[in-house]
């Protein structure tokens, strides 16, 4: 039996010394050591810093909001869950919607403050269902798919994070659970494929309305329509 550890919450302390290790220049590896942390860990949360200070994506953080908007005026929704919400969820701003909330970050004020999958898993089993769930994770959300097309009724976001991996040559991550095998075929269209495939055994075909890439991100936006298959004989 595997046992999963709950991550050891960040303190004040720890990030103060974060920013001051960083602003060294003190290499990721060593302020791992130094704060017996892992390099994932560590560069997660400064992503996560950096966005708070409205510096994560911002050369395209207006482009996506626009997108939001032009998405929001086709699907209507009326019910957003946005499991990776951050320090505040776009849809709060835009009103006439019911908004759930949801981020793993203590400190912001949310719905819920879970990993995305476990509040994902809590609402279902509650038979929650949302007009729109916006994924928008720093890396891959993929775990979160099955249970968020289940749960969606108009339409689903989604940042693919993992494209970064590709800078790096790394296959291992997206061929474990996207099948790709070679860097030619680690593209967005093989990963919307797949995305449209879990769909697809939804009973939920995933039409794409607007896609937005970035480097090393990009973030989809699909519109829900129940799928039809063909009866013969």
């Amino acid at each position: 039996m595997i046992t999963k550890t709950k991550p050891r919450p960040w303190t004040k302390q720890d990030i103060a010394d974060l920013k001051n290790l960083k602003k060294k220049k003190i290499h990721t590896k060593t302020i791992a050591y130094i704060l017996d942390r892992s390099e994932v860990a560590v560069q997660i949360k400064w992503k996560r810093l950096n966005k708070t200070n409205n510096t994560y994506n911002k050369k395209h953080i207006q482009e996506k909001y626009k997108t939001n908007e032009d998405f929001l005026k086709i699907i209507k929704p009326k019910t957003v869950l946005d499991l990776y919400a951050g320090e505040k969820s776009f849809y709060l701003t835009q009103g006439g919607m019911m908004v759930i909330t949801n981020d793993i970050e203590e400190q912001y004020y949310n719905s819920y403050k879970n990993d995305a999958l476990k509040t994902l898993c809590l609402l279902y089993y509650q038979n929650e269902k949302f007009d729109l769930v916006d994924l928008d994770p720093f890396g891959s959300a993929f775990d979160c798919f099955d249970l968020s097309i289940k749960t969606a009724k108009k339409g689903l976001i989604i940042t693919y994070g993992e494209l970064g991996h590709k800078r790096w040559k790394r296959l291992d991550y997206v061929e474990r659970y996207y099948n790709i095998k070679t860097l030619e075929d680690f593209n967005l269209e093989n990963l919307i494929k797949e995305t449209q495939a879990i769909g697809i055994r939804n009973k939920k075909k995933l039409n794409p309305i607007f896609i937005k890439k970035w480097q090393n991100i990009a973030r989809v936006y699909y519109k829900i329509e129940k799928y039809k298959v063909d009866v013969w004989g």
